[in-house]
Formats: C-alpha cells, sequence, structure tokens
C-alpha cells in the first residue's frame, strides 16, 4: 500500500489526539496485519470506504485509554450504562474523523464513508476482507497505546 495513502491516516490520528484530548501521540513502525488470535484491543471503531477506493478502517484501543479521553473531554456521565454509550459513540465518530479527515487529504480521490460501528470485548474478532491486506499503523502516548488499521486498495 502506498505511502501516500498511509500518511494521511497517521497525520488524522495524530492530529485528533492533539486537537481534542492534548495528548501527543507518537506513531511507530506500520506494518501488516496478520489473523491474530489474542490482541491488546479491547475496543474497535471500524468503518467501510467507498468510491474510487474501496475497503476498511479500523481504530483500535484499550479501555483504558478509551476512559482517558472520555475524563480529558470533560464529558460527565451518570451512570456506568450512560458512560458506557458515551464511549461507544465517542470512539465511533473518531474513527469517522480520522477516515474523514484522511480521505479528504488523498489526493483526485472521491472516498465515500459509512457509518462505524463500535466493536467491544477482549480478543474481539474481525473478519478483515481477504483479498487485501491491512496495514496496522501503531501509536504510543503517555495515556496509553492504540492502533489505526488500514485495508483499502483502489478501485
Amino acid at each position: 500500500m502506498d505511502v501516500k495513502i498511509i500518511n494521511p491516516f497517521l497525520s488524522s490520528a495524530l492530529n485528533l489526539f492533539s486537537h481534542m484530548f492534548s495528548i501527543d501521540a507518537q506513531a511507530g513502525e506500520p506494518y501488516l496485519l496478520g489473523d491474530e488470535l489474542k490482541h491488546r484491543w479491547e475496543i474497535s471503531g471500524i468503518l467501510g470506504l467507498t468510491g474510487d477506493y474501496q475497503g476498511l478502517v479500523g481504530f483500535r484501543l484499550p479501555r483504558l485509554l478509551a476512559d482517558k479521553m472520555l475524563e480529558r473531554s470533560g464529558i460527565e456521565t451518570k451512570t456506568e450504562e450512560e458512560r458506557q454509550e458515551t464511549v461507544y459513540g465517542m470512539i465511533g465518530e473518531m474513527t469517522n474523523i480520522i477516515a474523514g479527515n484522511a480521505s479528504s487529504a488523498i489526493d483526485h480521490a472521491s472516498i465515500d464513508i459509512s457509518p462505524p460501528v463500535v466493536i467491544f470485548g477482549e480478543n474481539h474478532r474481525i473478519a478483515w476482507p481477504k483479498t487485501m491486506p491491512v496495514i496496522a499503523i501503531p501509536f504510543s502516548s503517555p495515556s496509553g497505546p492504540f492502533e489505526v488499521d488500514v485495508c483499502f486498495k483502489k478501485k
């Protein structure tokens, strides 16, 4: 996959964390994601891309980081159920922002984005398409790690 496609996702994630949560994150070395049965991510936001490119984008993180982000956002909740629903919405919106900003930065491309789906649970599985590679971009921050996964191809 071309760095001209990967770099906008990397920049979008870094900008989001810096501007929304005042969290300075550092990108690690991108790698090819395999069929890992175990991973450290407890929450994943996934959305589809169509248009000139088609595929999926994922934003994955541990629950502890999601809790820290919610705290930094200043949003208060009264019950555990309300907190959980707020986290679902926050992760879905962050996935949407990362993909939307990255898509608009990809030159000369028309890309439509589906609404995000949020998946919770230890070692949850994502059935990535087998027809294209999944590039994982790991990030580290003082508040915890996260990952942006990009899986799409030019139509």
